[in-house]
């Protein structure tokens, strides 16, 4: 027989492994202040998933993002999920094993920066659920992806490293922390308990007199029960290396909606009966107006425009200082114009004051 056959025969014989689609996205966005500068980030992601033999789903994905600051960052994930839970090698946020055992919400969550709303680290993150009852476990490294740990200067608040970790030197690290997190979480007819524990910092961008997030060694109990649109909590946070810790926080949220109008209501014992106010109210289909109240501080007030493709919006921030802007939608590519009010610096994360600018961006997305 053919030489070419046989090999043709054996082949077929053979099982054959399915190829995972790969999908691949972007954007390049850039902006122009009227200061003369101007700032351009780019973002490459290929994510792919795999449904295996078994039964179990495989999911890897990578992103390389840089700007025109040469902040450059490639990153990577891997999860492996089925019956047994998720279990994610990679890039992941800094203290979700810790905020999944948190029902009472006595920790904020842990952040880079005060423009961020979550903190990213490398490690390895476990989760799972069986009969009402969740684990999460989790472990941070102390190095980047390429094994490299962060480091700082001598004299410097906040520097990031080139494996794009931040460490502040007062808080008595010059590498980023490892950190191990583990909780347990328990729901039954709308009663929530919880219990996490964290063995060090979630990230070294908080510094020692901040007490943001997960700033040291600590655990937190709590519970948290819903009377239909209302959700009472209790939460108890015990630090491990400060001396006194925080009191119990005890809240309360209600929301409300009637028609086009939402209200959500929240009140806490900490850190001095402290209470929050969302309005939010849709005059018409392209108009909506929404505002926020909190105790001690000025009220933010926002208004939103639509009209096809265009948005328009003004927002008067608490800080007193006012934001416009109006954006049209061309399907991929985003073109805005806008101003945006001064900010104040901050030294947590080691930024300066923002000066008032206006601006021209465009976005193209892929």
């Amino acid at each position: 027989m053919n030489k070419t056959l046989i090999a043709l025969a054996i082949a077929a014989a053979l099982p054959v492994a399915a190829q995972a689609d790969a999908t691949i996205s972007g954007s390049l966005t850039s902006k122009y202040k009227n200061t003369g500068a101007i700032d351009t980030d780019s973002r490459l992601s290929v994510a792919s998933s795999e449904v295996l033999a078994n039964g179990m789903t495989a999911t890897a994905g990578f992103s390389i993002t840089a700007d025109s600051d040469d902040d450059t960052e490639n990153s990577g994930t891997a999860t492996l999920s089925g019956d047994f839970g998720a279990l994610t090698v990679g890039k992941i946020d800094a203290d979700a094993a810790f905020q999944a055992g948190d029902v009472g919400g006595a920790v904020s969550d842990t952040t880079e920066s005060t423009d961020g709303t979550t903190s990213t680290v490398y490690g390895i993150h476990y989760s799972g659920t069986v009969a009402g009852l969740t684990i999460a476990a989790q472990v941070n490294a102390n190095t980047g992806p390429s094994g490299s740990a962060g480091s700082a200067s001598a004299g410097t608040d906040n520097v990031t490293s080139a494996s794009n970790y931040v460490a502040a030197t007062d808080a008595g690290h010059l590498n980023v922390t490892k950190s191990t997190q583990m909780s347990a979480t328990y729901e039954v007819n709308g009663l929530s308990l919880g219990y996490a524990y964290a063995s060090a910092d979630a990230t070294d961008a908080n510094n020692g007199g901040t007490h943001d997030g997960i700033h040291e060694g600590q655990s937190a109990v709590g519970a948290s029960y819903a009377f239909g649109d209302l959700v009472v909590s209790v939460g108890k946070q015990n630090l491990k290396t400060t001396a006194d810790s925080p009191d119990a926080l005890v809240s309360a949220t209600y929301t409300m909606t009637a028609d086009a109008l939402t209200v959500v209501a929240q009140a806490d014992n900490s850190p001095s009966g402290d209470y929050q106010l969302n309005l939010s109210y849709a005059v018409t289909d392209g108009i909506t107006i929404s505002s926020e109240v909190d105790k001690g501080k000025t009220t933010s007030l926002v208004g939103t425009y639509t009209d096809g493709s265009m948005t328009f919006t003004v927002a008067r921030q608490d800080d007193n200082t006012t934001d416009a802007s109006v954006a049209l939608d061309f399907g991929n590519a985003d073109l805005t114009v806008g101003r945006v009010g001064a900010r104040a610096g901050s030294a947590d994360v080691g930024r300066g004051d923002a000066a008032e600018y206006s601006h021209v961006t465009y976005k193209v997305a892929f």
